[in-house]
């Protein structure tokens, strides 16, 4: 291992925080849209973030060679520069558990806001039944009686 390796997992490391973060992002907004129940623009951040998660699956590829290394034996061109890349990875670490956290909040939301659409689709289907039930009937006319007993 040499500090060109050590230089590329740190780079690596820094380009997935950008994405990790900006996944966070998507995910709040997510968020707001689901519970807002505006579906159109949920889609779009929805698509946006598959765009997103596709870029930090080819980073999560680029960073197995470096999985499998003994991080003892990395070269280093400073302490300071291996402690930056931990605080990083921790960050990553940080912001996918709040992105997975948004994730059920945002469930949830759709949930309940699927629940209240059904309880309402219900409550109309009711009151419509309601009404035909009692509607008035048509008044008894001649014409009315003899289609009756004819």
């Amino acid at each position: 291992m040499n500090v060109a390796d050590t230089d590329r997992l740190s780079e690596l490391i820094a380009a997935k925080l950008q994405v990790v973060e900006l996944l966070g992002g998507l995910a709040r907004r997510q968020l707001e849209l689901a519970e807002q129940a505006e579906m159109a623009a949920l889609l779009k951040v929805l698509a946006a973030k598959q765009t997103v998660l596709d870029q930090l699956q080819r980073l999560e590829r680029q960073l197995d060679p470096y999985r499998e290394q003994d991080p003892e034996r990395r070269i280093w061109r400073s302490a300071a520069d291996r402690q930056r890349c931990q605080q990083r990875m921790d960050q990553c670490g940080q912001v996918l558990n709040d992105v997975l956290a948004l994730e059920k909040q945002g469930e949830a939301a759709l949930v309940r806001r699927r629940q209240a659409a059904a309880l309402a689709l219900e409550q109309v289907q009711s009151a419509t039944d309601a009404r035909t039930a009692y509607a008035t009937p048509e008044p008894l006319t001649a014409t009315s009686v003899l289609r009756c007993e004819g």
